[in-house]
């Protein structure tokens, strides 16, 4: 991997700095190529890019440059690729590409630290990339480029140089409007039923007649559907507007979290994401969206029209990801299920009993809890309780018994005989989520049917029976951030084939890996079963077992 930065026009500060971070492909030496003509160009539209090639002919720290590169720079350009993507997701071997895997690994900090930071880390796919080629942790927005020109690189280059395609214009003086009452003699007159395309003046005198979409009539408000938006932006609020008839707006287009809003007369609400179609909102979904904690920058907006009967609303566009807006007696809302090879608590948080061979699942769910909620004696004994009939208990034996250090905010169980343990940790200084691991020892040569299984029940302790040792439903419980799962298998002895994976077919097992599902805390079981084995394969896949499906597994 070589690391670039660039210097967004000259004398410019440190802080305008655009760090490149890419991976070399090692059956694919051209890629490298499109890395430098991508350099090039940059220097050739006024950016002054530059290699490093100056730093490389002397000895220095190359970590502590490139975490200086990183944390300065204004924009940090990730060159999408699947070497990239393997290696920051960490599928890759440890050996190979240790660059890359110190850089994402930065990118990653600087993220979950702040997620504010989002607009910073730029994805890019070069010609004959893809965008499946970009880490699952950077979402689904990139800045393609589709050839070394200027138009093919059109939105990369506006962004580094700050020359946006659509200004938003300055703010005139106001008018000076003088009131002017309506005269009482003078009825209101009526479009008739079949007639879409007359405006009157105030005086009730017909001034134009056109087609349909020759014109828009404004409302008594004087302003117009799609009024105050960009032109792309106007022309999908005046579409919507005709198709759904919807009456007068009460106000211009504003911008609200990821997109554009206008309320109208009738509490109907139309919303669009940013370049997306516009959609109908009825007052009561809308009243229930914007309940939602997290709304509208995290939730986003619904992607497709909804009316006040709608109980299941889609919702996309936010920092959370995809979603769903669920309209029970409480509202809420819960993510739609997502695979992520983006492990964090699984290489950061220690496994309680490393013997052999273990099997866990760890929760982090960021429930809306109590400033002032301690693990105290009673919620203990819950615990105690609870354990006794959790679903991983069917998977062990013995009895389950404190261990390690309990505090107020952490407790942990181990049943000796299984053996499995249980560890509960509150919201932190590091974390604002609850998070729940819950593992098992398992011997080596175990099959992926079994790991599926063993997964699938400590996913279930760990989103359902511990947490629910603290609040009341955990399913309904209002969620201030996606819940995730991470499902991990690690291995300590050398064995030479500590996980069975034949189901798959041909391939060689790693010592450890992890998957992360995003996905709602109340999945049953046959939807737990069914993303683990989604999981698993995923895994096995990026082990080299190129043909694993999960059909392998039934």
């Amino acid at each position: 991997m070589a690391g670039h930065y660039a210097e967004a026009g000259k004398g410019a500060a440190r802080s305008s700095a655009v760090f490149i971070s890419y991976a070399k492909e090692q059956d694919d030496p051209a890629h490298e190529e499109s890395v430098l003509r991508l350099w090039e160009l940059l220097r050739s539209y006024g950016v002054d890019a530059r290699l490093d090639l100056a730093e490389a002919s002397q000895r220095r720290d190359w970590a502590l440059w490139r975490t200086q590169q990183i944390r300065e720079a204004g924009y940090v350009l990730v060159i999408a690729s699947p070497a990239y993507r393997r290696h920051a997701e960490g599928r890759g071997e440890a050996s190979e590409e240790r660059s890359v895997q110190w850089e994402a690994r930065l990118i990653r900090d600087a993220f979950f630290a702040d997620q504010r930071t989002l607009h910073r880390v730029v994805p890019v796919v070069l010609p004959g990339r893809s965008e499946h080629d970009v880490p699952d942790f950077l979402g689904s927005d990139v800045y393609p480029v589709t050839d070394f020109t200027l138009e093919g690189a059109e939105r990369l280059l506006r962004l580094l140089t700050d020359q946006p395609e659509i200004v938003e214009p300055p703010l005139g003086a106001k008018p000076d409007l003088k009131p002017r009452k309506a005269s009482p003699s003078t009825p209101v007159r009526r479009h008739p039923a079949h007639v879409h395309n007359e405006a009157h003046d105030v005086s009730g005198f017909l001034i134009q007649v056109g087609s349909v979409g020759s014109m828009t009539v404004p409302g008594p408000s004087g302003v117009r559907p799609g009024e105050g938006a960009d032109p792309r932006t106007k022309r999908a609020f005046e579409a919507a507007c005709r198709a759904a008839g919807l009456g007068d707006p009460t106000g211009p287009v504003f911008a609200e979290g990821p997109g554009f809003v206008q309320h109208f007369a009738d509490d109907t609400v139309l919303c669009a994401l940013a370049g997306r179609k516009a959609v109908t909102v009825a007052g009561p979904v809308w009243d229930d969206l914007s309940a939602l904690p997290g709304f509208p920058d995290s939730t986003g907006f619904p992607t497709e029209s909804a009316d006040a009967t709608a109980r299941v609303v889609d919702l996309d566009g936010g920092a959370w990801g995809a979603g769903t807006l669920l309209r029970d007696l409480e509202p809420r809302w819960q993510p739609q299920p997502r695979l992520s090879m983006e492990a964090w608590e699984a290489f950061q948080l220690p496994v309680a009993n490393p013997l052999t061979l273990t099997v866990r699942a760890i929760a982090t769910l960021p429930l809306r809890l109590d400033d002032d909620l301690e693990i105290t004696r009673r919620t203990r004994e819950r615990l105690e309780a609870a354990l006794s009939y959790a679903e991983i208990s069917a998977h062990t034996s013995g009895s389950w018994e404190r261990a390690g250090r309990q505090t107020g905010r952490d407790a942990r169980y181990d049943r000796i005989d299984g053996p499995a343990s249980v560890r509960l940790i509150l919201p932190n200084t590091l974390s604002s989520a609850i998070t729940v691991s819950v593992e098992v020892e398992a011997t080596p040569r175990i099959t992926a049917p079994e790991i599926v299984d063993l997964w699938t029940a400590a996913w279930g302790t760990a989103t359902t029976t511990v947490p629910g040792v603290l609040v009341p439903d955990p399913e309904t419980a209002a969620l201030l951030a996606p819940p995730t799962v991470e499902l991990h298998v690690k291995t300590y002895s050398p064995w030479p084939d500590p996980f069975d994976l034949s189901a798959f077919g041909d391939g060689q097992p790693g010592d450890e890996g992890a998957v992360t599902v995003v996905a709602p805390i109340g999945f049953d079981l046959l939807q737990r079963r069914h993303w683990a084995a989604k999981a698993l394969t995923r895994l096995a896949r990026g082990w080299g077992y190129a043909d694993a499906d999960e059909s392998d597994l039934v």
